[in-house]
C-alpha cells in the first residue's frame, strides 16, 4: 500500500512538472513584448526602445497614394501606446534595418487584421512564408468584397 502511494506521488510530481513546462513554453516569450511609441505609416511602427518594425506579409499605400492616410490611421488605432508581441519568421531585418515581424496586440493578429479590413494587401516574400496562405486567402476575400483599398478596384 505504501509503495502505491509513493508511486502515485511520483507520477503526480512528474505530471505537474511536465504540465508546468508546457504551459511555460507555450506562453509568449516576454522578451518579445514591446510597447509601440508611434506609427510611421500603414505597415511600419516604432517601438518605445527606438526600433522600427516593418509588418511582415502586408503592404500598404505610400504617401500621396490612395488610402495612405486611412491605412496609417488604422495601424495607429490598433497599436499606438499598446504592448505588442512580435513574432519573427526567417529574415530578421530588411535593407533599411527595420525588424521584420508579425505583430499581435493580445490575441489580435495585426498583420492579418489590416488585410481583412482592407487597409493592406498581402505581400508575401520568400523566405518569410509562415502565414502566406492565410494572408493571400484574406486578401482575395477583401478584393471580392471590394472594401478598403479595393473599393475602386473590385471586379
Amino acid at each position: 500500500m505504501k509503495f502505491k502511494k509513493i508511486l502515485l506521488l511520483g507520477v503526480s510530481v512528474v505530471f505537474l512538472a511536465l504540465a508546468f513546462y508546457f504551459v511555460q513554453n507555450s506562453a509568449k516569450d516576454k522578451s518579445s513584448i514591446f510597447k509601440v511609441f508611434r506609427t510611421i505609416d500603414g505597415d511600419t511602427i516604432e517601438l518605445t526602445n527606438g526600433q522600427m518594425v516593418r509588418l511582415l506579409g502586408i503592404d500598404t499605400p505610400e504617401k500621396r497614394q490612395y488610402y495612405y492616410e486611412e491605412a496609417s490611421k488604422r495601424l495607429e488605432e490598433l497599436t499606438k501606446g499598446k504592448e505588442v508581441f512580435l513574432e519573427k519568421d526567417v529574415t530578421n531585418r530588411d535593407n533599411y534595418g527595420r525588424l521584420l515581424r508579425y505583430v499581435y496586440v493580445g490575441s489580435l493578429f495585426v498583420n492579418l487584421e489590416m488585410i481583412k479590413e482592407g487597409y493592406a494587401q498581402a505581400f508575401v516574400v520568400a523566405p518569410n512564408l509562415k502565414y502566406s496562405y492565410v494572408f493571400l486567402k484574406a486578401d482575395n476575400a477583401t478584393k471580392v468584397k471590394g472594401i478598403g483599398i479595393w473599393i475602386n478596384n473590385s471586379k
